[in-house]
C-alpha cells in the first residue's frame, strides 16, 4: 500500500525480485532491431566498418545501461556473432574479422553494464533503507495515533469521573464557608469553584432584572469578558423553564443564532432566580449531560449556601435543604433519604446531642415538634435507602433508644417537611 506521504512517487518493493525474462526478451528484440536497421540503411556496409559511426553499438550500449553488465555483454556477443556470419556470407565487405572494432563494442557494453550495476546496487540499498524508514514511520504514526486516542479517552474519563457530586458539595461548603450573601465576591468564588469542577473555560454570572438578564450587571466572570445577547435562545429557554438550558436542546433555527453553550438560572430552593450562569466555552469532552448536570447541581447548592447559610439546628435551613434535595430528585433523579426519630423527650434530646458529632458532612439534622413532643429529622442527600440502612447500622448504639423511620425522598409528602415547626 502506498503511503500518503509518498503520493505521486513510485514506490519500489525491494523484496520483490524483478523478472529476468522481460530483460532478456527486450535485449534480443533491441539487438535485432538495431541490426535490421543497419542492414536496411546501408546494405553494402551495415556494420560501418569502412567509415562513419558504428550504429550497431547502440544495442549493447542501451541493453547494458538498462539491465546491466550481463545483458550488455550478451548483446555485444550477438552483434559480433552476426558480424562474423555477415562477413562469412559476404553481406559485409571486409578483408578479415575487425578485432579492434569487436573489442571496442565489447568494452563499451561492459563499461555501460558495470556503470548500471554499480548504481543499481546503490539504489537498491537506498530503496531498502527508505522502505525500512517508511515502515518505521508508519508504525510510529500508528502508535502516536493510538496513544493520542488513549490520552483523549483517559482525559475524558478523568474529567467525567475525577470528582464525585458528594465531594463537590462538601468542598463547595468549605469554599463558601465565610458567606457574604449573594455579593459579587461570593459569586466570583462560586463561579471559580464551578469552573474547576465543570471544566468551564469562559463563563459569567449576569444579573436579572424584570425577568430578563441585565447585560450591564456582570457579577462574576472567568476566562475574560464577553458580550451576551438578551435574546439568545439559550438564555430565553433557561429563564422560561427556570432550569438548565443547553444549545443541543433547542431547535435548529435557534442554533444558528446563539452564542452560548448553556445557561443555568441561579435559583434558590424557594424558586427565586437571583442571577444567570452563562457558559460561553468549555472543552468538547466536557459538554455532555452528566457534566452539565453536575454544574447545575453545584450552582443550585452554592446559591442555597450563600442564601441560607449552614445552621444545622435551623428548621428553616432544613426545609430549604429539603426543597433543594427534592428538586434534585425531581429534575436529575438524585437519590436522598430522610430519617425520622421519635421517642421520649429525654431520649430524643440525648440522641440529638450524640448525633450532632456523627452526622456526615453534607447531611442535615433538625429538631422539630410533633404534638408538643420533640422529633428529630435527618436528611441524607445523595444516599439511597440501602446506604441509609448501612449508616443506621453504624449508628445503632445511638439510635437504640428511639424509634427510627426511614423514608425515601420520593415517598414522602413534601408538605410534611414544609409544615415543620421548631421545638
Amino acid at each position: 500500500m502506498k503511503k500518503p506521504w509518498l503520493e505521486g512517487i513510485e514506490v519500489i518493493n525491494v523484496n520483490t525480485p524483478v523478472s529476468a525474462w522481460g530483460g532478456w526478451f527486450e535485449t534480443f528484440v533491441l539487438t535485432a532491431i538495431v541490426i535490421a536497421a543497419s542492414f536496411i540503411t546501408q546494405q553494402h556496409d551495415p556494420f560501418r566498418l569502412n567509415g562513419g559511426f558504428p550504429w550497431p553499438l547502440l544495442a549493447p550500449l542501451l541493453a547494458g545501461l538498462r539491465y546491466g553488465f550481463v545483458y550488455g555483454f550478451v548483446s555485444a556477443l550477438l552483434i559480433l556473432a552476426i558480424l562474423g556470419v555477415a562477413i562469412n556470407q559476404q553481406w559485409q565487405i571486409a578483408t578479415g574479422f575487425p578485432l579492434p572494432w569487436a573489442i571496442g563494442i565489447v568494452v563499451v557494453a561492459m563499461v555501460a553494464g558495470e556503470f548500471r550495476d554499480m548504481w543499481g546496487r546503490r539504489l537498491h540499498r537506498l530503496e531498502g533503507a527508505n522502505q525500512y524508514r517508511a515502515e518505521r514511520l508508519e508504525e510510529f504514526t500508528r502508535s502516536y495515533q493510538l496513544l493520542r486516542l488513549s490520552h483523549d479517552r483517559l482525559e475524558q474519563t478523568v474529567a467525567n469521573s475525577g470528582f464525585s457530586l458528594r465531594e463537590g458539595i462538601m468542598n463547595l461548603q468549605s469554599t463558601l464557608d465565610a458567606i457574604d450573601g449573594l455579593s459579587p465576591s461570593s459569586l466570583q468564588r462560586l463561579i471559580e469553584f464551578i469552573a474547576e469542577y465543570g471544566a468551564l473555560t469562559q463563563a459569567c454570572i449576569v444579573g436579572i432584572a424584570a425577568d430578563r438578564i441585565d447585560t450591564d450587571r456582570i457579577l462574576a466572570c472567568i476566562g475574560g469578558n464577553f458580550s451576551i445577547n438578551g435574546d439568545d435562545p439559550v438564555v430565553m429557554r433557561a429563564l422560561e423553564s427556570g432550569e438548565l438550558a443547553a444549545v443541543n436542546l433547542i431547535n435548529e433555527y435557534a442554533m444558528d443564532q446563539d452564542q452560548l453553550l448553556a445557561a443555568i438560572p441561579l435559583a434558590d430552593s424557594t424558586g427565586e432566580i437571583h442571577a444567570l450562569l452563562a457558559v460561553r466555552s468549555m472543552p468538547f469532552f466536557a459538554f455532555q449531560e452528566n457534566n452539565l448536570r453536575l454544574i447545575a447541581v453545584l450552582a443550585a447548592h452554592g446559591v442555597d449556601h450563600l442564601r441560607f447559610g449552614t445552621a444545622n439546628s435551623s428548621v428553616g435551613r432544613f426545609i430549604a435543604s429539603f426543597e433543594r434535595v427534592h428538586q434534585d430528585f425531581s429534575r436529575f433523579k438524585l437519590d436522598a433519604t430522610l430519617l425520622r426519630l421519635s421517642g421520649t423527650p429525654g431520649d430524643i434530646l440525648n440522641v440529638y446531642g450524640q448525633l450532632r458529632s456523627s452526622v456526615r458532612a453534607i447531611d442535615l439534622m433538625c429538631m422539630a415538634k410533633n404534638k408538643e413532643n420533640p422529633v428529630i429529622w435527618l436528611l441524607l442527600p445523595l444516599t439511597d435507602t440501602v446506604n441509609a440502612r448501612a449508616w443506621m447500622q453504624r449508628a445503632d448504639d445511638i439510635l437504640a433508644s428511639v424509634t427510627s423511620e426511614l423514608i425515601a425522598i420520593g415517598d414522602i409528602d413534601p408538605q410534611t417537611i414544609r409544615s415543620l415547626e421548631p421545638h
